[in-house]
């Protein structure tokens, strides 16, 4: 159980970088326009957002009977800049490897809705850490075509589990 819930929060807070890093509303910063071998022009923007969790539900047991694989957490909460809430992000993880308790393994999508758009991201998080690199694997209205990635960094209190997430975003 620990160690799930040590991996929904690290699925919450990669799903807080994605929604962060693409609004320039958010205070981002932008490398304008490069022309790239290809002859296309390459933006790229970075933001940083903390990613509050407020709801979570870490007991779906959908394998064999207690903790195994195929069991999911599932979580969401508020992605917030300089304390003003600027989004929402959703996760759920499925745990893809259990077999050893030193070295858990969860599948995790997130969908990050900002102002104009949605950003999603995917990948493995291993064991409880809230520190990890994950990638953007798209995005939706002013998100379209979005890549790059996540980098969450746990700034967690004793009473409120919470990441810093920096998205390096490219169009």
């Amino acid at each position: 159980m620990g160690k799930r819930l040590g991996i929904l929060g690290a699925v919450i807070a990669v799903m807080a970088l994605v929604v962060g890093a693409v609004s320039p509303a958010l205070g981002s910063s932008s490398q304008g326009a490069a022309s790239t071998s290809s002859g296309h022009a390459d933006k790229r923007q970075t933001i940083r957002v903390t990613a509050v969790f407020t709801e979570f539900d870490a007991s779906i047991d959908v394998g064999a009977p207690g903790f195994s694989l195929g069991d999911e957490v599932v979580f969401s909460g508020n992605l917030l800049r300089n304390g003003e809430q600027v989004g929402r992000v959703g996760v759920v993880c499925t745990f893809v490897s259990t077999a050893n308790a030193d070295r858990v393994e969860a599948q995790c999508p997130t969908t990050s809705i900002l102002p104009g758009g949605q950003i999603t991201t995917q990948g493995t998080i291993v064991n409880r850490s809230l520190n990890f690199t994950l990638p953007i694997t798209g995005g939706s209205g002013r998100y379209q075509g979005a890549g790059g990635q996540v980098v969450s960094r746990d700034v967690s209190t004793p009473t409120q589990p919470q990441v810093e997430l920096t998205f390096h975003l490219e169009f």
